[in-house]
């Protein structure tokens, strides 16, 4: 059994990576995107239809599915307010409790949100705008994201699960 969650560890792990570098790169492409459409509008008096979708597109990959980049770094932000009280103890149960509520969100999303992604596709849904730009992209990210982050919940967990049994617990919290 340990060998497999290792294995799944090492899987998600690079596959959070690989995410998470594409969606940087979509948020400087979008910043890019957005600067050209401004430019062509306001210096060279062009119309332009996709810029401001393709960004909204790029944007919603990059907060979607570059989520369990920052997952795996424990990046994403906490209210301390309450925690940084706690001994180091109870404050990785804490985490742990709370890392299992949020994996079966993400769960309850992924779940969901699959289905919409697979009607999307079988309808060929487009935006109404001039662009029209087929729907299954945008939808696409929502569930890959959250199941990529559902299972990134899991490698967390279990490593945290794993250095308690330990006995091994962060250190002292440091109040601001």
């Amino acid at each position: 059994m340990r060998g497999v969650a290792e294995k799944l560890g090492v899987v998600v792990n690079s596959l959070s990576y690989i995410t998470g570098a594409i969606g940087a790169l979509s948020i400087v492409a979008a910043a890019f995107i957005v600067t050209e459409g401004v430019v062509a509008r306001k210096v060279f008096g062009l119309s332009t239809i996709w810029q401001i979708e393709a960004s909204v597109f790029l944007l919603i990959y990059a907060c979607f599915v570059g989520a369990a980049l920052a997952q795996m770094h424990e990046h994403h932000l906490n209210v301390d307010l309450v925690i940084i009280h706690l001994t180091p103890g109870i404050r990785e149960i804490t985490l742990v409790v709370v890392s299992i509520v949020s994996c079966i969100v993400c769960g309850i999303v992924a779940w969901y949100a699959w289905p919409m992604w697979w009607e999307a596709v079988v309808r060929n849904d487009h935006s109404e705008s001039l662009w029209g730009p087929p729907l299954w992209i945008p939808y696409f990210f929502i569930p890959f994201g959250m199941s990529v982050l559902f299972f990134q919940y899991i490698v967390y967990i279990t490593k945290k699960i794993a250095l308690l049994k330990k006995g091994e617990v962060g250190e002292e919290a440091e109040s601001l």
